[in-house]
């Protein structure tokens, strides 16, 4: 243990550089009451995956001084179209070839079922090949030499064989699911390395490239699959040796979005929004380039996001420079390349499903559906990746990854149209390291997810109006909850009072009715459970409720520990200024767990009295328990 620094309020914006929000007028209808609150909670040590918790309940708001998420769906950000992954080559293939059609329909719902699975509802399509592929393909492939500028041999066929086959499976699950496209690389034809393998466009096949979207859109659609959005290029800035690539600069994308493809989508009447950039967070000003050319501008529906460098703070940026332009974060991989479960647990939260919504993302969409355990098949790329699930080849046994249950915590409880609603932290009495994000359903239910990014477990309280919720989040946990109705300003019933503590009885200080300034921390005194500790001069615990009878106590004793050289405790009556009952000198007792009972004279009123325990003085000590004697 270590002393602290006075406790100071708190009040954090977490995870967000702009807190601006629209204002939403009070409903004329009244909102009926809270109701209980459905909870599921992914635990570091895996004893918890996405489990389905005991429902919680709102009451009135005691004035607790705990960490406190206040929730206010009056201030409104941005409208959430989904969390997914990408239905890449390899995820299809394995989920078509590798399992069976049983198999295969319980994978997909535990991928799109909300109630059976994690319900994914917004997935991007890899136009042809990319480094998870079986092959580098395109949709119009020919031999060296020839080129096709009227895309005359344009075909999906190869999609049509199991890619197609698989997606239509996941919309029969969630007919709510939508999808983007991305092409890794046009034809390489149109090219100056005449590969998919590096290069960039050439100019006299800018019409080419934009009409090769409205085909693939058209033979999409032609199976029931409305493309949403697209982007121009995946990656625009790399160009890989080993797998389908291209470079593309900011002019040249503004060129072919503004002279090519925005006309062409009016003249052909397709509706799929385009975005920009689709490439990390550490180039804000790609983006900001592309958005600030006013003839690209009026096609562009907003710009998209990859995790793999930078912060997600750019999404903020580029929204609060072009905040009518939508933000999508489009690609994050997990795999052995990030650290173990624990850490991939706070890592995606953080990053992802939380701090990617608190930065305006409308969608958050990670890579691969699915590899096998040693992250096949893929062809050049990453070999380290994996998807939100993982397919053995040979036995076809399916298996979630790490991000398949952060993502469940969104998936599970925030339905397509959600709107992102108000979650700040005020951290009582010191900073409680917890995030949040929070949503309201088109139904009116509201969703709160929370990350303990501690190493310590975590009581909070969850407000709404003047009501609020407990809970303890284990360190490094993730949780999600769930409620109907709201909490109300109106008077509600207060809560049954607990009955009198005996004052001559041993009260645990843990069991504070409310306090100022000190922690509860884990204790190896007789009885073990926790004590107050981190007691600074002026923090106080107030005891609701102590019976002393007849007023015959003479004594009290108290149970305390400190490596320093203590301080001093005055029990004090009804206030904080209340008569002082007693007086305890605390010594060094040569460790914080060096436990010694202290006895000092006490005077005392009659019947049932607030007690307040009051740190005039204090060089850190701990306090375990009291009890006072007659």
């Amino acid at each position: 243990m270590t002393f602290r620094h006075t406790a100071l309020l708190m009040i954090s914006c977490s995870l967000i550089t702009s807190c601006a929000a629209v204002a939403v007028p009070n409903p004329t209808v009244p909102t009926p009451r809270a109701g209980p609150v459905q909870e599921w909670l992914t635990t570091p040590d895996q004893s918890k995956l996405l489990s389905a918790e005991s429902a919680l309940s709102f009451a009135q708001d005691g004035g607790e001084m705990y960490p406190t998420i206040t929730v206010d769906e009056g201030r409104t950000y941005q409208q959430m179209e989904g969390v997914g992954a990408a239905f890449t080559d390899s995820s299809t293939w394995l989920l078509q070839k590798k399992l069976s059609a049983a198999q295969r329909k319980a994978a997909l719902e535990m991928l799109f079922d909300a109630e059976k699975g994690i319900g994914l509802d917004y997935t991007r399509i890899p136009m042809g090949g990319t480094d998870l592929a079986l092959s580098h393909y395109s949709y119009d492939d020919l031999p060296a030499g020839e080129t096709d500028p009227e895309l005359k041999k344009f075909s999906i066929a190869h999609d049509e064989e199991y890619i197609i086959p698989v997606i239509k499976e996941a919309q029969a699950i969630n007919k709510n699911l939508k999808f983007m496209a991305s092409p890794w690389s046009p034809p390489g034809w149109m090219k100056t390395t005449g590969s998919m393998i590096k290069g960039s466009l050439r100019p006299e096949f800018y019409g080419a490239f934009s009409n090769y979207f409205v085909k693939f859109i058209q033979a999409y659609g032609q199976h029931g699959i409305a493309i949403d959005a697209i982007t121009l290029q995946n990656e625009p800035q790399l160009e890989p040796d080993n797998y389908p690539g291209m470079r593309i600069s900011a002019q040249e994308k503004v060129q072919i979005i503004r002279d090519h493809l925005g006309p062409l989508f009016e003249q052909q009447k397709i509706n799929s929004k385009i975005l920009a950039w689709d490439f990390n967070w550490d180039n804000y000003d790609y983006a900001n380039q592309v958005l600030s050319d006013p003839g690209a501008r009026k096609y562009i529906a907003g710009t998209a996001w990859h995790c793999y460098g930078g912060d997600k703070s750019a999404m903020t940026q580029t929204h609060d420079s072009h905040p009518d332009k939508g933000i999508y974060f489009t690609e994050c991989s997990g795999g052995t390349w990030r650290p173990g479960f624990a850490e991939n647990i706070k890592w995606v939260a953080s990053n992802l499903i939380i701090g990617a919504p608190r930065n305006w993302a409308k969608t958050v969409v990670m890579w691969g559906l699915a590899l096998d355990p040693n992250g096949n098949p893929h062809a050049g790329g990453c070999g380290t990746c994996a998807g939100l699930i993982s397919i053995d080849q040979t036995t076809g046994e399916v298996k979630p990854y790490v991000d398949y249950y952060v993502f469940g915590h969104y998936g599970k409880a925030v339905r397509p149209g959600a709107v992102r609603i108000d979650s700040a932290t005020y951290n009582l009495p010191v900073p409680s390291e917890l995030e949040s994000v929070a949503f309201k359903n088109p139904d009116g239910s509201k969703v709160l997810i929370v990350l303990n990014a501690s190493s310590d477990a975590q009581l909070f309280k969850v407000k709404e109006h003047n009501s609020s919720f407990y809970a303890t989040l284990p360190a490094g946990s993730l949780a999600t909850f769930k409620w109907s109705g709201s909490g109300s300003d109106n008077p509600v019933p207060t809560p049954p009072t607990a009955p009198p503590r005996n004052a001559y009885k041993r009260i645990e200080a843990e069991n504070y009715s409310s306090m100022k300034g000190v922690q509860k921390e884990g204790c190896t005194d007789e009885g073990l459970g926790q004590d107050i500790g981190w007691i600074d001069s002026g923090d106080h615990l107030v005891f609701d409720q102590v019976d002393f009878q007849d007023g015959s106590a003479k004594t009290v004793s108290v149970r305390v520990a400190s490596a320093n050289q203590g301080g001093t405790i005055e029990f004090r009556e009804g206030s904080l200024d209340g008569p002082v009952i007693a007086t305890a000198e605390v010594p060094g007792t040569g460790g914080w767990q060096n436990w010694q009972t202290v006895t000092v004279p006490a005077k005392v009123s009659k019947g049932v009295q607030k007690l307040y325990v009051v740190f005039p003085q204090s060089t850190a000590f701990n306090v375990n328990w009291f009890q006072f004697g007659k």
